[in-house]
């Protein structure tokens, strides 16, 4: 490090930070790392990201009108350097790292899909990319990008844009407190209205919710409208203070607001887009901001100001970048998954610590000259490390994978589809092995049918909950509204038949009206019957008039390849005689049902047992999901078998 970054400055630095807004930014971001390297129970520390978002809006804000009051005007040129310097640093060591990685390890595919979404992060626009490819957070499924998380930059990004505008547009209208902070309190409410406008009707509504700038605004307002109450009045004087018992039940209502979205959200709650839940959290989180900054000395920020929480509230925007790559290509999957984690997590703060203390405080507090002396290089570096990160991210980017309509039949020797002119509507309708072969459909290949993707990753076809470890698995509410919203998608559609991939779930137990229906017995047999009979009343109802069942292939199942959610499909998954037992269930029921077809995809994979790959095909990219160009080979069978059904 440059000797103009002394340990007087980095100190000084630090004093002038809030302690408890560093220890609650790294209560926060502990709460997301943690789910992240798979603590499942912490699912609703996702609200963190939203509490991030308000802590972000409320400081910048508070400098910004701050400025405002001390000089008249905000500097908008000076306010962006300085987010370049602390945003920028620590992007393009991310996105160095991800474009070399891809281009080393990664095929075409994959190439192609992470080479974009580096540009995206460093033109600020990955939230919008995610959107356009329907990309689901919470998904493991497929190959997750390494960059997924910094959709988070671009929506901080888009908003400092508009921050500076923002403040002077505010402060120019009212000189009252109140009434500025009544400004982004209305604007709050109606991103808040805006997203339950939208919608979180179906899975599909999830990517635009979760990544739009427009409904991730609420929580920047609700930052922004805080610091216009704790800023100075048309007096020139700070706001009457509350008295301190009164700021310390309004912290730690914020924080027990805060800490009970670990136990009423799951990844997808609908009521916090439809019903203002985002925005009631972003208002727990102002309350905490609020608080923080109070000189009191308050009991909630000496306890939120311990040290080693306020130095991982300091390095966090290093440990959230850091932490997803790692964890992603470093999973561990021969160790325990709290041994695997707690390696990820150790790693990510070393490498977060180094981060911060070699390239992010030194550029932060001098600029480019604390790293490099010379000017030339201060000048050239930049630039020509941009230039790269941007060429190398658009090469991969344009990268040509092989066209899915380019894989092999799966039956050798299979003729060529031929259309016949008359479209066939059909809906797909399955969990995540669903939405695997949904990734190999190529409509160009079949003119004649249009495919409604209506999979649901890990929903449940069963109409009753699942027994896992002696425990009842209560259905996710997602996958409750999914059950009712696929049959009107058939009615939307008039889709004359329906796709049904034979649940992974038939060979888990389930808890039944008369006691567990564990795998082979009768009673899941009754079980699945059950199921299937529901499914086909609901698409009859809606206007179906065919049922096509996928049935289940063979598998031999890694659960350390798996999202830890899916490892307790492994034993029963990989075990043949299950599969064989529930195929001979789901074939009983095609030949009692009229309509029905058996697709036997299990007769086409496995006649000769487990293959991991049919004519130069990987079947399984993580061992249970098909691979988008096995998905392809097998549409080239499946396809042609669901149109004569249909217009039989």
């Amino acid at each position: 490090m440059s000797s103009l970054t002394t340990r007087r400055d980095l100190n000084a630095a630090r004093a002038q930070r809030y302690a408890a807004i560093d220890g609650y930014r790294g209560l926060f971001i502990s709460l997301v790392l943690l789910y992240h390297a798979g603590v499942s129970a912490l699912a609703g520390g996702w609200i963190g990201i939203n509490h991030f978002f308000v802590f972000s809006g409320f400081l910048i804000a508070r400098l910004l009108i701050r400025e405002q009051q001390r000089t008249g005007t905000i500097r908008a040129l000076e306010f962006y350097r300085r987010r370049v310097r602390r945003i920028v640093p620590a992007m393009l060591i991310l996105v160095g790292a991800v474009v070399v990685h891809t281009w080393l390890t990664q095929e075409a595919e994959q190439r192609s899909q992470f080479g974009g979404d580096a540009f995206a992060t460093l033109g600020f626009f990955l939230n919008w990319r995610l959107i356009g490819r329907d990309d689901a957070y919470f998904d493991m499924f497929g190959h997750p990008s390494p960059l997924r998380h910094a959709w988070t930059l671009s929506v901080e990004e888009q908003f400092y844009v508009l921050a500076p505008f923002l403040i002077l547009a505010v402060c120019w209208l009212t000189r009252k407190r109140l009434r500025r902070a009544a400004v982004p309190v209305g604007l709050a409410l109606l991103s808040a209205w805006w997203t339950a406008h939208l919608g979180l009707h179906s899975l599909a509504d999830y990517p635009r919710l979760y990544y739009g700038t427009d409904t991730r605004a609420q929580a920047l307002l609700v930052g922004v409208a805080v610091a216009f109450v704790l800023g100075v009045g048309s007096d020139g004087r700070p706001p009457a203070r509350l008295s301190r018992g009164a700021v310390e039940g309004i912290a730690w209502t914020g924080m027990l607001v805060s800490i009970s979205a670990l136990f009423i959200l799951d990844e997808d709650t609908p009521w916090a887009f439809n019903n203002g839940g985002m925005l009631v959290f972003a208002i727990a989180a102002g309350l905490i901001g609020f608080a923080a900054v109070d000189d009191r000395n308050l009991l909630i920020n000496r306890v939120f100001s311990w040290a080693p929480l306020a130095y991982l509230g300091r390095i966090s925007y290093g440990l959230y970048l850091y932490h997803w790559p790692i964890i992603l290509w470093l999973p561990l999957n021969g160790l325990p998954r709290v041994v695997a984690g707690a390696i990820q997590l150790g790693l990510t703060l070393v490498v977060a610590s180094l981060s911060f203390r070699f390239v992010e405080a030194p550029i932060l507090l001098h600029g480019l000259r604390g790293l490099f002396r010379r000017r030339t290089t201060r000048r050239l570096l930049p630039v020509g490390l941009i230039a790269v990160l941007t060429a190398g991210s658009m090469v991969l980017w344009t990268t040509k994978a092989p066209a899915l309509s380019e894989v092999p039949t799966l039956v050798a020797g299979q003729a060529a589809y031929k259309g016949n002119g008359q479209t066939v509507g059909t809906t797909l309708v399955g969990d995540s092995v669903a939405a695997s072969l949904a990734a190999g459909w190529t409509p160009g290949s079949y003119p004649d049918v249009r495919l409604e993707n209506q999979s649901a990753i890990g929903c449940d076809l069963m109409t009753v909950p699942v027994l896992r470890d002696g425990q009842t698995q209560k259905e996710d509410e997602k996958c409750t509204a999914w059950k009712s919203h696929w049959p009107a998608v058939v009615r939307e559609k008039s889709d004359r038949t329906v796709l049904l991939v034979a649940d992974t779930h038939f060979l888990t137990t389930h808890q039944g009206p008369d006691g567990p229906a564990t795998p082979q017995s009768p009673a899941l047999a009754k079980l699945i019957g059950s199921a299937l009979d529901h499914a086909w009343a609901q698409a009859k109802a809606s206007g179906a008039t065919r049922i096509s069942v996928l049935n289940l292939p063979c598998r031999r199942i890694d659960p350390q390849r798996l999202d830890p959610s899916l490892r307790f499909f492994a034993a029963e998954g990989s075990n043949d005689r299950a599969v064989t037992w529930a195929n001979g269930v789901i074939a009983d029921w095609v030949r009692k049902t009229s309509g029905a077809q058996l697709l036997d995809l299990h007769a086409q994979l496995c006649t000769d047992g487990y293959r991991p790959s049919i004519r130069g095909v990987n079947l399984y990219h993580d061992t249970l999901h098909f691979s988008p160009q096995a998905a392809a080979m097998i549409w080239t069978w499946i396809t042609p078998r669901i149109r004569d059904h249909s217009l039989a």
